[in-house]
């Protein structure tokens, strides 16, 4: 029998090396069924429209497929609408191994928005590489100055509805960016936050923010497990206090949900928090 490597249905790969961050990306898209022009309108292909939504995803060498294929079947019910989804990843021209420790050693820079010297020293023994941190920034004005125009130049893309998820610190990540960018993205996914990071430069950066804004239009979807307490200081007092906060600035334009998962962990609470998060974020 003749192996091949596995594809996702209605996809593509591009390698983005960016003028912001100086780092290659891998972007994998993923097209809705119905994106393709047919003269066979009916399912999976039914209900075409001129332009589609747009998940931007972190970590897409983890969960691209997950989402892609979460998106698509949800959609097929009819609640929901499909989306396109960019997955926003790493270089996977390596073993498997090796793939997972660089981009959790890239990640870490991308996604921090400050410097933690602590933390570059931590995980550059965990990992066995050079670990940087507080790129955020700069992660930021990639998605926002190169790959965004990209996206909405050569595909059916709605500018009126990008989506932004992330877990972990992409959770952390998506928090900032709702700070640092409010407006860029119609929904922000903000998946088990590790809102602790940086002396909790977040919940600093939200009181800043506060001062001259009175507005933050915005979707957010704010999760957690139940068992995550104890995986990063206080993940889940921290996640239920970041919301409290936000609900309590009375921020006009802002739609806020906070939900924790019980009896899950830091990794099981993932495809839930995506699959909820989703669901409200592309509802009809």
């Amino acid at each position: 029998m003749t192996a091949n490597q596995a594809t996702i249905l209605a996809s593509e790969v591009r390698m983005m090396k960016s003028k912001s961050s100086g780092r290659e990306y891998r972007i994998s898209i993923a097209l809705p069924y119905a994106y393709f022009d047919s003269p066979d309108k009916s399912w999976p292909a039914d209900n075409p429209l001129e332009k589609w939504p747009v998940v931007y995803l972190t970590d897409a060498n983890w969960y691209f497929g997950m989402v892609t294929d979460m998106v698509r079947v949800t959609a097929w019910c009819g609640s929901t609408t499909d989306a396109i989804i960019v997955g926003i990843g790493y270089p996977q021209d390596k073993d498997a191994e090796e793939v997972i420790r660089d981009s959790s050693a890239w990640r870490r820079d991308d996604f921090s928005p400050v410097r933690n010297e602590k933390f570059e020293e931590e995980g550059s023994k965990e990992l066995g590489r050079k670990v940087e941190s507080g790129g955020a920034g700069k992660f930021l004005e990639f998605i926002k100055q190169e790959l965004i125009p990209t996206i909405e130049a050569e595909f059916k893309a709605d500018p009126k509805r990008r989506i932004l998820a992330g877990h972990s610190f992409g959770g952390v990540f998506s928090a900032f960016a709702l700070l640092k960018e409010p407006g860029l993205f119609e929904n922000y996914i903000v998946a088990s936050p590790s809102l602790g990071y940086g002396d909790q430069y977040v919940f600093k950066q939200e009181e800043e923010f506060a001062r001259s804004h009175k507005k933050l239009p915005a979707k957010v979807y704010l999760c957690v497990g139940g068992l995550e307490e104890s995986t990063d200081s206080f993940m889940v007092s921290n996640m239920v206090r970041f919301g409290a906060i936000l609900e309590g600035r009375k921020y006009k334009g802002l739609s806020l949900v906070s939900k924790i998962f019980a009896n899950e962990n830091h990794c099981e609470v993932v495809p839930l928090c995506f699959q909820a998060g989703l669901k409200m974020a592309l509802k009809k």
